[in-house]
């Protein structure tokens, strides 16, 4: 829970979501871009508040020490402060997104959800913004998508999909669902299996009886492709 810990501490969590673009600006100031296809990963950047007692938190402070920036961690937004990032926005229930079922058809930035509830046609199964997992990996979608009145919605997503579903899967949706295992627990609600890349320095401020801890920045992360 080291780096879990930490994202429920933090003061801030900044987001890196996106494309890998090359521009260029020609001499007469014409710009022209080019969108490099890449895995797109997740990147955060946690900073933690100070002033944490280290009596307490030595604990944390020795799991960081261990996975530090060799072993996978998990961040799970749902479960601290920061519900509101992937926070589910449409209209089906915790039991309705459950019954609901990923697509074989799905491919390239698309989902297809099939399973689909009896809501009313007009409802959303998803809004633009909302995240679905499947597997390991998070999508976002970028449009929203109403029930209406086939047997499957297609999603938009952010970015291609990096599982081939051979076979009708569940999928997490925002703060619903229960993941695949990772690294040999399941979670509840979206979550992103990272490496951190930047680990800060921290340092301990006397007080009576004990210290607080002091960061010198941000644990900076990325999203493990494998």
């Amino acid at each position: 829970m080291s780096l879990q810990s930490i994202l429920a501490i933090s003061e801030s969590v900044s987001i890196n979501d996106h494309k890998f673009v090359g521009q260029m600006m020609s001499r007469n100031m014409r710009i022209t871009t080019s969108e490099i296809l890449t895995t797109q990963p997740f990147q955060f950047g946690l900073k933690p508040m100070n002033y944490l007692l280290y009596s307490k938190n030595r604990a944390v402070l020795s799991a960081l020490r261990v996975a530090d920036r060799v072993t996978e961690q998990y961040l799970n937004f749902g479960t601290t402060g920061w519900l509101n990032y992937i926070a589910y926005q449409g209209d089906m229930t915790s039991g309705q997104i459950a019954a609901t079922q990923v697509q074989t058809s799905s491919a390239n930035k698309t989902i297809v959800l099939g399973t689909l509830p009896a809501i009313l046609s007009t409802q959303y199964v998803v809004r633009a913004g909302d995240f679905i997992q499947i597997d390991r990996y998070a999508y976002i979608a970028t449009a929203d998508v109403v029930r209406g009145g086939a047997a499957t919605v297609s999603i938009p997503v952010h970015r291609s999909l990096m599982t081939t579903v051979s076979v009708a899967v569940a999928p997490v949706i925002g703060q619903y669902g229960t993941t695949m295992s990772l690294g040999g627990t399941t979670y509840t609600g979206i979550t992103f299996p990272v490496i951190v890349r930047e680990y800060p320095m921290y340092s301990l401020v006397p007080m009576t009886n004990d210290s607080f801890i002091s960061w010198s920045g941000e644990f900076l992360v990325t999203e493990e492709i494998l």
